[in-house]
């Protein structure tokens, strides 16, 4: 609402309150002696509903004066609509109608689309509704990706680069539960907030979405791109892994201190069990940490999976590279530990694996992680975060190269710092 901007754009995570919060601003401005109309357009009937009823809702809690919600038909030569409205006694209406183009044509006050991305034929919609500013109007858009083709994700990347105008807005479930989404939540269902109860909340419901989290809750896009050399539905998810065989725990290191903090930079920890020609990979972490975090959780990782399991990470260039591989064999004295030098550049070190996952070779025992790490898989090389498929590439080609070691089975596990948040 602090944003009136002709033209404001949003793209946000699901349930987070904005067309609620819009409804708000709806009816302050059909409230007001100088204000404006407000023509909301959601791609159902149930969504209408569901806006005006929460307009009537914020008029009643504000003290506004006016009317009932009401049904009307907006008569049409095609076929008629069935509308719902609010009328205030300023003279000023909101309304809620269905997202053909034409229902917007000589229309005045302002616009709101919500869920852009899926309405059908989104691009004559706007140009219908950018008609309304030649008369002082202002349209609102707002909406949850769609994938990255959609012309809502479009009209994102105009933004963002300058193209367009308008405001732009990003508002993922993080933000939103900064600004208490989940505090509203707990106080709405009546049971207490706290701390702890929130981040099991949180962690849920990334399950819950598995890999279409990035997109429905961190506003990122799904990428036409994705599977260019993994494809998630190449890995079998397991319940049990055979004994024997042997164990590698491969780990690709954050690369300083500064860079801990970045999304795309992760302390990632693969590890895997080679059974004949079949990969298993049991566990995976991925962690912002700085140094000495990620040493302490190396060393506890090591003891977790024991002593007969090869302990490797990828050796970076340059004296640092030298400094970490000098402290972490110092660390881990009694362990199988070294460094790899990595050969080739990510895709080409990633193929071989591929090549085996797509013959169905390499299986993930089912865990909690598994979710994030087929997002991950399956959008490398292109992905913001490949920290754990290079882990993963390394772990497979450390354990191609140990056929002849045969290690005791460790049963199943997963490490209880193996952390997505």
């Amino acid at each position: 609402m602090a944003d009136q901007s002709r033209v404001k754009i949003a793209e946000k995570s699901r349930r987070v309150g904005l067309s609620w919060a819009d409804a708000a601003d709806a009816a302050l401005q059909a409230a007001m002696t100088d204000g404006m109309d407000t023509w909301y357009i959601g791609f159902n009937k149930e969504m209408a509903e569901a806006y005006i009823k929460d307009v009537a809702f914020w008029a009643k809690a504000y003290g506004l004066v006016s009317g009932a919600v009401e049904e009307d038909v907006f008569e049409d030569e095609e076929k008629d609509i069935l509308i719902y409205r609010v009328r205030f006694a300023s003279g000023y209406n909101v309304t809620a109608l269905s997202s053909r183009p034409a229902n917007l044509r000589a229309k005045k006050g302002r616009i709101a689309i919500d869920e852009a991305a899926f309405h059908d034929d989104l691009a004559e919609l706007l140009k219908a509704a950018i008609a309304i500013l030649m008369w002082g109007g202002k349209v609102a858009i707002w909406s949850t990706h769609n994938g990255v083709d959609n012309h809502f994700n479009e009209l994102i990347e105009a933004c963002k680069a300058g193209n367009l105008n308008y405001s732009h807005h990003k508002i993922t479930l993080d933000d939103a539960l900064r600004d208490g989404l989940y505090q509203r939540i707990c106080l709405i269902q009546g049971t207490p907030w706290t701390l702890e109860g929130e981040f099991e909340w949180r962690k849920q419901l990334y399950l819950d979405y598995g890999i279409a989290a990035t997109e429905e809750l961190d506003c990122e896009p799904f990428q036409a791109w994705a599977g260019k050399v993994f494809n998630q539905d190449w890995f079998e998810l397991v319940e049990t892994v055979p004994d024997g065989g042997a164990e590698c725990r491969f780990w690709d290191l954050a690369a300083t201190e500064a860079d801990v903090r970045r999304d795309a930079c992760l302390t990632s920890g693969v590890l895997m069990r080679r059974v004949g020609e079949v990969y298993y990979v049991l566990d995976v972490i991925a962690e912002q940490l700085g140094p000495a975090e990620a040493n302490d959780l190396i060393l506890e990782t090591a003891i977790a999976d024991g002593r007969l399991c090869l302990v490797r990470w990828e050796l970076e260039g340059g004296s640092a590279g030298k400094r970490d591989e000098y402290q972490l064999m110092n660390l881990l004295e009694g362990f199988d530990a070294e460094a790899v030098k990595p050969l080739g550049d990510k895709v080409t070190r990633a193929k071989p694996m591929a090549s085996d996952a797509k013959r169905g070779n390499v299986k993930l025992l089912r865990g909690h992680w598994n979710a994030n790490y087929l997002k991950w898989m399956h959008a490398f090389p292109d992905g913001k975060i490949k920290d754990p498929v290079d882990a993963s590439s390394g772990c497979y080609s450390v354990l191609e190269s140990h056929t002849a070691i045969e290690f005791r089975s460790t049963g199943k596990r997963c490490t209880a710092r193996a952390s997505w948040f």
